[in-house]
């Protein structure tokens, strides 16, 4: 997917988003799951650093453009606490996201 396509897509799920309470001394957010990082990844996989079977460039495109995404709406991206496969797609409390 282009940065284009995943930005238009994470930012039709920010009416779906859920309020996250405050914890760690971490300010309260808004988060939406948008997918296992196995379901996420072109190639399929976690890429570790340490993976012996590398990554693509591919996979590290997706990513990239994931993530710029996110940063123009406002928002960043979070791992699951209980399982770091989990992604999540999280925006400050009052971010009217850019058009």
């Amino acid at each position: 997917m282009t940065k284009h396509e995943i930005k238009a897509e994470l930012k039709s799920r920010i009416s779906d988003m859920e309020l996250v309470e405050a914890a760690y001394g971490e300010a309260a957010k808004r988060s939406i799951y948008i997918g296992s990082a196995l379901s996420l990844d072109p190639c399929g996989k976690y890429h570790h650093m340490l993976s012996p079977n590398g990554i693509t460039s591919r996979c590290i495109r997706y990513w990239e453009n994931l993530e710029k995404a996110a940063e123009e709406l406002g928002g960043w991206l979070e791992t699951g606490d209980g399982d770091p496969l989990d992604n999540f797609f999280c925006l400050p409390l009052g971010n009217t996201p850019p058009s």
